[in-house]
C-alpha cells in the first residue's frame, strides 16, 4: 500500500470517522485518533523526500516556543509524581497523556508541506456529517437536553469536540472561497449543541465566533489582548477568588458561587502547595477520595493550580501567550481561525470540563491535527507552499 493511500486513510479516520463515531461511542476516539496518527506517520514517511522533510521540521520544531513550553510542562507534570498522593494512578494517566501528545506532534511533523486536493473535503464533510447525525439522533429519539452536570453523556462529549473541530474545518472551506458553506457549517454545529443542551459548548462556540470577528479585523492587537488577559487570569486566579469570596459566600451557596467559596477555602489552607501543587491528576481523584471538600470546582483554572501549582500555571500562562502570538503571525484570516479555535477550547475547559480526563486531551490532539492539515491544504491555494518558518496566506 502506497504512502499516499495510508496518509489519506489516516486523515479520513480522524477527520471523518472519529467525529461521527463519537456520537455513539465515547471510547472510539481513544482508538481512532492514535491509529490515524500512526497511519499518517507511516504514510508520510513512505513518500519521496520524507526523511529530509522530517529532519527539517524537527529542527524547526525544537526552536519553537510552543513545543519547548509543552515539553517543559510535561516534565514538570512528571516531577510532580514525587509528592502526588496517587503515584500509581497518576503515572498511568501521565503515560497515556504524554503518548497522545508525542504521537500527535510526530504526525504533524511528518505531514507533507503540500496538501492534496482530497484533504480539503475530509474535515468539513466529517464535521458536517457528525453535526447532522447529532441533530437527527436528537430529533428522532426525542432525547431530552442534557444538563451540564452530565458531561459524561456521549452526545455531550461529541458536541464538545465538534465546536473545536469546526474552526479548522471552516478554514479549509474559506481557503477555497466557500464562505457561505463555512458559515452554514458553523450554524449546523451550533444547532447540534443547542438541541443536545450543551450550554457550555454552545457558549464556547459563540465566544469563538466573537474572537474570530475581532481577530479578523485586528489580528495582532486582539492576539496581544487575549494572550495578556489569559495569562493574567491564569496567574491571578487564587487572588481573584479570595477577592470575590465575601460576595460568593452570600450568593447561591449550592451553585457556581458556592464552588467559588469552596475554592477560596482551599486557597487559604494550601500554603506551599500553591507553589508546587498536589501533583498531576490529583484534582478529580482527591475529590472522589474525599480529600477535597464537597462542591470543589472543576475546570482548567482550578485543576492546573491545584495539581501543578504556581510553577505549572506559570509555564501554561506563557504557553497561552505564545499560542495567541503565533496565531497572529500566521496572517490575518488564518490567525483569526486559529485564535477562534484556541478561544473555544479554553472556554470549554474553563467552564467546567475536567481537563485531566483523557477523552478531552485526545479530542484536543485531534483538533491540533486538524489545524495542521488545514494549514497544509492552503499550500495549493497560494503561490508558495508554507513551511514551519513561513506565513501561510489565506484570502477571504
Amino acid at each position: 500500500m502506497s504512502g499516499e493511500i495510508l496518509l489519506r486513510i489516516g486523515i479520513g479516520l480522524f477527520a471523518v470517522a472519529a467525529p461521527c463515531a463519537a456520537i455513539v461511542s465515547r471510547r472510539s476516539v481513544f482508538v481512532l485518533l492514535p491509529v490515524a496518527a500512526l497511519l499518517m506517520i507511516i504514510g508520510s514517511l513512505l513518500l519521496p523526500g520524507a526523511a529530509n522533510l522530517v529532519l527539517r521540521n524537527a529542527r524547526a520544531a525544537l526552536m519553537r516556543p510552543l513545543v519547548i513550553l509543552t515539553v517543559v510542562l510535561l516534565i514538570w507534570s512528571g516531577l510532580s509524581f514525587v509528592w502526588t498522593p496517587f503515584p500509581a494512578l497518576a503515572t498511568e494517566r501521565y503515560l497515556r497523556t504524554t503518548g497522545t501528545v508525542l504521537i500527535t506532534l510526530a504526525a504533524i511533523g511528518c505531514l507533507p508541506t503540500r496538501g492534496k486536493p482530497i484533504w480539503h473535503n475530509m474535515l468539513p464533510v466529517g464535521v458536517l456529517a457528525a453535526a447532522l447525525a447529532t441533530i437527527a439522533f436528537v430529533l428522532l429519539t426525542q432525547k431530552p437536553p442534557q444538563t451540564e452536570a452530565d458531561v459524561g453523556d456521549t452526545l455531550w462529549r461529541a458536541v464538545a469536540g465538534l465546536v473545536a473541530l469546526v474552526w479548522p474545518a471552516m478554514m479549509t472551506l474559506a481557503t477555497r472561497g466557500r464562505i457561505a458553506l463555512a458559515g452554514l457549517l458553523w450554524l449546523c454545529v451550533a444547532a447540534a449543541a443547542l438541541l443536545v443542551g450543551a450550554t457550555i459548548a454552545l457558549t464556547a462556540l459563540l465566544a469563538g465566533g466573537a474572537v474570530f470577528c475581532a481577530a479578523y479585523a485586528a489580528s495582532e492587537r486582539v492576539a496581544k489582548i487575549l494572550g495578556a488577559a489569559m495569562a493574567a487570569l491564569l496567574l491571578s486566579s487564587p487572588v481573584l477568588i479570595l477577592a470575590i469570596d465575601p460576595l460568593a459566600a452570600r450568593l447561591d451557596p449550592e451553585g457556581p458561587f458556592g464552588q467559588l467559596h469552596v475554592w477560596a477555602e482551599i486557597v487559604r489552607s494550601e500554603g506551599l502547595k500553591l507553589i508546587t501543587g498536589h501533583g498531576f491528576d490529583t484534582a478529580v481523584r482527591a475529590s472522589t477520595a474525599g480529600l477535597l471538600p464537597a462542591g470543589a470546582p472543576r475546570g482548567m483554572l482550578f485543576e492546573i493550580w491545584y495539581e501543578l501549582g504556581l510553577m505549572g500555571i506559570g509555564v501554561f500562562a506563557i504557553l497561552m501567550w505564545c499560542a495567541f502570538k503565533s496565531a497572529a503571525q500566521m496572517g490575518r484570516a488564518t490567525g483569526a481561525f486559529l485564535m477562534a479555535g484556541v478561544a473555544t477550547v479554553l472556554a470549554v475547559s474553563i467552564a467546567g470540563i475536567s481537563i485531566s480526563q483523557l477523552w478531552w486531551t485526545t479530542q484536543l490532539a485531534g483538533v491540533a491535527l486538524a489545524f495542521a492539515v488545514a494549514l497544509r491544504t492552503q499550500a495549493r491555494e497560494t503561490t508558495r507552499a508554507p513551511t514551519l518558518n513561513q506565513r501561510p496566506v489565506l484570502k477571504i
